[in-house]
């Protein structure tokens, strides 16, 4: 099981970062995630069941993935929501490498279907079917949000993230994950997702013929699909010299390491403005003892706030929603 939370784990050059890399003199691109303590904190935080923890640690370390291939500032968002006892996992990503995650689930029906020992991996069980998975870029209030939605398919979360790359046709795209849950008290968590991308033909240099890329891909996913578990998770193999071992035949360049953390972006003061933009009376619904609680979905942060003081904090947000809507109809 996860140490408690609040748990430290020595530092390791190997683990907590996304590492990106280009291969065939820059035809194809890739990510390769390793997370320990920040994968480890989150499942930590929340205490869940290790096959849902398990499930939570593949949504993770594939959107950390899929994030460092973007160009934003903002928020990545990996969502996935099924119909089964697991009934929507979330990770995300900042741009600056903070990340965080959250499950639901019905633990009665859990408990139900992880009894029928069903062979296969964890998420069809889990999630059931007819669900589907999300990707949001969300870079603030000034701009648009980007979204993408596909029916959830395949025995796990990579196979699902082909999927949609399939339908949106989009960069083709080989995804690899795995995940390690500890095997002693105190240990970490490890997760590891290994990404490779196909360059638009439009960008880059083109030295291959049609036919010459085509090989030259179909190679470098073949030796994707060569590493093992093992190699993805062994934290004494540094992910420049696993990246070497796997593509050194068609030639690989690392980039810099992006360091990843375990970060929740809650507060007292974001709490409160939430509370806030709701209208009072149903504010002071959710009060016991003249105190609301709230707790972060996503590090169990608990928020304790008096009535009366919510009472001034509605009036203030009031107020400031007054002011901007002033300002707009003022506005050419």
């Amino acid at each position: 099981m996860p140490a408690p939370s609040g748990a430290s784990f020595d530092a390791n050059p190997a683990a907590d970062v996304c590492l990106p890399f280009l291969v065939n003199g820059g035809a194809f691109r890739g990510r390769l995630v390793r997370l320990t303590a920040a994968v480890t904190d989150i499942l930590a935080r929340h205490k869940d069941p290790e096959p849902v923890s398990a499930l939570l640690a593949e949504a993770v370390v594939s959107a950390v993935a899929l994030a460092g291939g973007l160009k934003y500032t903002g928020v990545f968002t990996l969502q996935i929501q099924g119909k089964g006892p697991v009934s929507m996992l979330v990770a995300d990503v900042t741009s600056g490498g903070d990340v965080r995650g959250c499950t639901k689930f019905d633990a009665e029906s859990l408990t139900a279907e992880l009894a029928r020992n069903r062979p296969g991996g964890f998420m069809p069980h889990l999630l059931g079917s007819g669900g589907h998975m999300a990707f949001t870029v969300d870079q603030g209030p000034d701009t648009e949000r980007y979204q993408g939605i596909v029916e959830l398919s395949g025995e796990g979360v990579a196979e699902a993230v082909h999927h949609y790359f399939r339908q949106s046709e989009q960069l083709e795209s080989a995804l690899k994950v795995a995940v390690a849950a500890p095997t002693a008290p105190g240990q970490p968590w490890t997760a590891s997702a290994l990404l490779l991308q196909r360059m638009p033909e439009e960008g880059g240099l083109q030295l291959l013929s049609r036919e010459e890329m085509e090989d030259a891909w179909r190679t470098a996913v073949i030796l994707m699909g060569s590493v093992k578990n093992a190699e993805l998770l062994d934290l004494s193999l540094s992910p420049e010299r696993l990246l070497t071992r796997l593509f050194i035949t068609v030639g690989v360049v690392p980039s810099a390491r992006r360091p990843i953390r375990s970060k929740c972006r809650c507060s007292q003061e974001r709490t409160e403005r939430i509370l806030a933009s709701f209208p009072s009376e149903e504010v002071r619904s959710y009060a016991e003892d003249g105190q609301i609680h709230m707790t972060c979905e996503f590090c169990r942060a608990d928020y304790v706030f008096k009535v009366e003081d919510l009472d001034a904090s509605v009036r203030r947000h009031q107020t400031e929603q007054d002011r901007i809507e002033i300002e707009k109809g003022d506005s050419p």
